[in-house]
């Protein structure tokens, strides 16, 4: 990393362009699709268009007999997203009384900014992992404080969709396998012309839900006999190693024991379907990661837009100070695809 002089800054936003977000499911699952805007305030398109019209069939020799692709109605709501900013100033208080780690030298002043910098993008990683949870999981933004939704976005409210529930029953006289089954076919049913660009589908289960789906007498059988797929769908245990999960039935569950952060009682779940990214343009991805520009730093806020801006600048003591922004929305276009379940293990 470059240090500035002369009060000019140096953009370090490339250096975290790939770093991976480790243990942030939701973010590496990639069940919010990205999308970018210049705009601080943007407008969303509920766009109705269905995946699965059909061509209808026309005399071949007539030039006069075409069929067209329907125009999608869209209603336009205008949001402003929320920005994120984080600043320290680095000091000689923050290099000179520490060494390097490992070492017995003292530490660098570059040895201060890298670290100062890791610090900032593992807040972002945790505030979207965060928002992500809030989005799915209770179809709301709870970081809308000094906007106009302010203090909560609702995307139920927004779009007329309420969030769907269920439940699986796993007593040792159950079939779990039947009501899972139940619920899938549900959602799949909710998904309509949607269904054609399903990939698969995941339920977050709280520790309960997770031991006793997996520990059903019935379900013991399919392990015992190797039914169960050792597989996960999209799921990269090396950077999710804090994760346990199994497939059941077409169904990733994966384990979600941190109760504070994601908000998953023991008994309960969520399951979520995971999308391909439509072809055509007029066809919202129903779960939107909308990344905005930036606004503290006059020449960045017209820069081109990425998911976490971080910079550097020095004072006339040659202190520096770091800056780090982002601005994100995540966008429940569907609530009624995600469905609320609960363990009924009686």
């Amino acid at each position: 990393m470059a240090l500035t002089k002369d009060f000019s800054y140096v953009d370090y936003s490339a250096s975290f362009t790939n770093v991976p977000a480790r243990n942030r499911i939701l973010t590496n699952l990639g069940i919010f699709q990205r999308d970018t805007t210049d705009q601080f305030k943007t407008s969303l398109d509920i766009l109705n268009a269905q995946a699965d019209t059909i061509a209808p069939a026309a005399e071949r020799f007539s030039n006069s007999q075409w069929g067209s692709t329907p125009k999608p109605k869209a209603a336009n709501h205008l949001i402003e997203l929320p920005l994120f900013p984080t600043q320290d100033i680095i000091t000689a208080s923050d290099v000179q009384p520490f060494r390097k780690i490992g070492s017995p030298l003292q530490a660098s002043v570059l040895d201060a900014v890298t670290a100062k910098s890791l610090a900032h993008y593992e807040r972002f990683a945790a505030t979207r992992e965060r928002m992500f949870a809030e989005s799915l999981f209770r179809h709301r933004v709870t970081d809308m404080q000094y906007t106009a939704s302010a203090p909560t976005l609702d995307w139920s409210e927004e779009f007329g969709y309420d969030q769907s529930t269920g439940t699986i029953y796993t007593g040792v006289a159950a079939d779990p396998l039947e009501s899972l089954s139940d619920e899938v076919s549900a959602m799949k049913r909710r998904m309509g012309g949607l269904a054609s660009l399903l990939k698969g589908i995941y339920l977050f289960a709280g520790s309960n839900l997770f031991k006793k789906l997996r520990f059903n007498p019935s379900v013991r059988q399919l392990v015992q006999y190797g039914v169960l797929d050792p597989d996960g769908l999209v799921f990269n245990k090396e950077i999710n190693p804090a994760f346990s999960y199994y497939v059941l039935d077409n169904v990733t569950v994966v384990e979600m024991s941190d109760t504070d952060f994601y908000g998953i009682g023991a008994d309960q779940g969520f399951m979520v379907p995971v999308f391909e990214k439509p072809l055509s343009a007029d066809q919202a991805s129903p779960f939107t990661n909308l990344v905005g520009p930036t606004s503290r730093n006059l020449e960045l806020a017209f820069a081109d837009v990425v998911d976490f801006r971080i910079y550097s600048s020095t004072d006339a003591y040659k202190n520096i100070t770091l800056s780090s922004e982002f601005s994100l929305l995540p966008i429940c276009y569907r609530p009624d695809l995600v469905t609320a379940i609960t363990n009924d293990a009686s």
